[in-house]
Parts: C-alpha cells; sequence; structure tokens
C-alpha cells in the first residue's frame, strides 16, 4: 500500500478533509457539511468509503478543531461534537494523531501561501523575528499567535475571540446592550462570526424602526444568512446590510489591533477566515485599518505593524497536512 497522511480542518459548519502522499501531493480533498452529519464519526466512515481512500496506509493524521483542545480531546465550539483522538484511533486507521486547534494550523499554513492569496493592507516595518498574530472570523473567532523559535516557528493557539467585547462608541455601546439582553454575555466572537453579523443586521434594523429584509428572515438562523447580508451590502440593495457589514469591519479592525498589541506583532498581523476573504472590498477601503490603527496612547506603535489579508481559505487544511506530514517523519 502506498503511505500517506490525513488532514482535517473541522470548522462550525464545515469539514475539508484531505488525504495527502507523503511528499505532500494532495490525493484528494473532500468538503462535507457539518449539518449533514450526525456525528465526525460519520463523516470519517464517509471519507474512508471512498475507493481511492483505501489505496492508502495513514502514517499520521491531523484534526484541527474549531474550539478548545484539552489532551487527547476536544469540542467544537459552534458544533455539538466531541472529538476523542484515542476513541477515533481504535475505530479507524489514522496513524499518529495529532490534535491541535485550528488556528494553530492556520498559523503553520501561512509561510505556504502564495503570494498572489496575500494581500498587504499596511506595509508597516517588518521585523522577520518578531512575533505574529493571526485572527480570523467565520462560523466563530480564531485567533493565535507565533513566536520564533531555534528551529522554526512556535505556535500558540487560544480561545481569545470569546474574551469580552469592548466597545468603542455610543453605537457599540447600544450593541453590546442588545446582545448582552440575549445572552447574557457578550464575546468579541458573538459579533465577529456569520452569526454575529447576522446579529449586526437585526440590531441595526430594530434601531431604524425597520423590519427585517424578507430573505433574510427567511434565512435567520441558517448558515446562509452572513452570505446573503454580505451580497445585499456589496450589491447596494439593501442600506441595513451595508451599514451592518461596515459595523462588522469596524470592530473587526479594532480587535485586529488588539490582538497586535497583545504581542507587539512586528512580525505581522493575518487576517484569516472566510468573512474577510468573501468581503475583501469593505476590508481593504480603509475603515477596518482606521479602528485598527486607532490606539491612544500606542497610536505611534500601530503602523510599524505589518497588516496582511489571507484569501485562501485552505490555509489550515495546509498547515494541518503540515503538522500531519511532520508527525509522520
Amino acid at each position: 500500500m502506498i503511505e500517506g497522511v490525513l488532514a482535517v480542518d473541522l470548522g462550525g459548519t464545515k469539514v475539508l478533509v484531505q488525504l495527502s502522499t507523503l511528499d505532500g501531493s494532495v490525493v484528494v480533498e473532500q468538503r462535507y457539511q457539518s449539518e449533514q452529519f450526525v456525528d465526525f464519526e460519520a463523516v470519517l466512515m464517509a471519507f474512508f468509503a471512498l475507493t481511492t481512500v483505501g489505496d492508502y496506509q495513514l502514517k499520521a493524521t491531523c484534526f484541527a478543531v474549531a474550539g478548545p483542545v484539552v489532551g487527547r480531546k476536544a469540542s467544537i465550539t459552534n458544533l455539538p461534537w466531541q472529538i476523542d483522538a484515542d476513541a477515533l484511533a481504535e475505530q479507524f486507521p489514522l496513524g499518529k494523531i495529532v490534535l491541535c486547534n485550528d488556528f494553530e494550523a492556520v498559523a503553520y499554513g501561512i509561510d505556504g501561501v502564495k503570494p498572489s492569496s496575500l494581500i498587504t493592507l499596511q506595509a508597516g516595518e517588518l521585523e522577520s523575528l518578531a512575533p505574529r498574530a493571526i485572527i480570523g472570523a467565520g462560523t466563530g473567532l480564531g485567533q493565535a499567535f507565533m513566536f520564533a523559535g531555534q528551529t522554526g516557528w512556535d505556535v500558540v493557539g487560544t480561545e481569545g475571540g470569546n474574551v469580552d467585547f469592548g466597545p468603542n462608541d455610543d453605537e457599540q455601546m447600544a450593541l453590546w446592550s442588545y446582545l448582552n439582553q440575549q445572552f447574557g454575555h457578550v464575546s468579541y466572537e458573538r459579533i465577529l462570526s456569520g452569526s454575529g453579523l447576522v446579529a449586526i443586521y437585526a440590531f441595526l434594523a430594530e434601531q431604524q424602526g425597520e423590519t427585517l429584509s424578507t430573505e433574510v428572515k427567511a434565512l435567520i438562523g441558517s448558515e446562509d444568512a452572513p452570505a446573503l447580508i454580505s451580497q445585499l451590502a456589496s450589491s447596494g440593495q439593501d442600506r441595513i446590510a451595508d451599514a451592518a457589514l461596515q459595523l462588522f469591519i469596524r470592530i473587526y479592525g479594532a480587535q485586529a489591533g488588539n490582538l497586535a498589541l497583545s504581542v507587539l506583532a512586528r512580525g505581522g498581523l493575518y487576517i484569516a477566515g472566510g468573512i474577510a476573504a468573501k468581503n475583501r472590498t469593505y476590508v481593504e477601503e480603509g475603515s477596518f485599518m482606521t479602528s485598527f490603527l486607532s490606539k491612544g496612547k500606542m497610536a505611534a506603535l500601530m503602523p510599524l505593524i505589518p497588516v496582511i489579508l489571507i484569501t485562501d481559505e485552505t490555509v489550515g487544511l495546509s498547515g494541518a497536512r503540515y503538522l500531519a506530514l511532520r508527525s509522520a517523519l
């Protein structure tokens, strides 16, 4: 049999599974919608049922999970699945198993991203061995740090997306109050996520005394609602959708700046995640960077930090492949 490795990116709405040879060549890659499966084991069973997969013996597998990892177990923050590496090893021929946070995998995938998939929002003054910070809004809000080590980058995955939201103006204070009444705690992830964009849209509609768009109202609660709001905003068909995305981007830029300050990310602040990649015009137009730079006493420091948008949405899968290959060798 041919030896290979498996890379799995487990998000709140989708699961990407990729089989590669030991030289890193991709053999097969599948995308599964999480809502169509009762648990993660069912996803793996579907993948292992593929004819091509049976020709390979796995030396290692990396599961990059959108949620906290404790030892050999992990839970997905926005999906009721539990991942138990040891139990999965007994059920499937996975080889050595690496279990990590999904943004740890994103961090390891950064240096493999093609230059065409990197957009510089601010050149800054790069210090190549200084810390890097990564942030990305999608189904949830991922964050990670990278520190230069003796043999490469040391990566720290975090659950920093769930820290308390800090409003910056009266409108954001009103948004905090609106969400606090519903949930009792307002984190950045509650806002900087797909469901957060929908919540901002509903908040602004209520503030302005308007009803939700018919299309959005029909899709509230589904994974299609954030994409629809983005489409309505970019097409100019819905002014509330445009205002919602603008507010989202301002808060996104502010939290990206918070993250960059936390480690003085002179090695770069990288923006990953599907929402920024799909709405790059909004990210590039200025309000993101205005919020990023607006840091009071640290305002003179912020322009020194390189800020890069990653448009390759498979960067996490690439990082998971790297970790699987490293474990196999």
